[in-house]
């Protein structure tokens, strides 16, 4: 399947808003830092870097390498 680079740009603006809210509901972040979290995250690099693919996993996926990210502070 060959997406556009405005499909694929679509796909990681939906995936920074389910993780963002996967933050505030798992980890009861305030928007504002769930929001700082994620931007300086190694994980929202990964995202935006179209070879990892992360823009078209499932939430829970990437979210997981996030979560192994603030708690060991290591992404991937």
């Amino acid at each position: 399947m060959n997406l556009t680079p405005a499909q694929i740009e679509s796909l990681q603006e939906d995936m920074t808003v389910d993780l963002i809210e996967m933050l505030i509901e798992k980890r009861g972040m305030t928007f504002q830092d769930a929001t700082t979290t994620l931007y300086n995250s190694d994980t929202y690099e990964k995202l935006q870097d179209v070879d990892t693919g992360f823009y078209y996993q499932s939430p829970g996926y990437v979210y997981a390498f996030l979560e192994n990210e603030l708690t060991t502070g290591k992404c991937c």
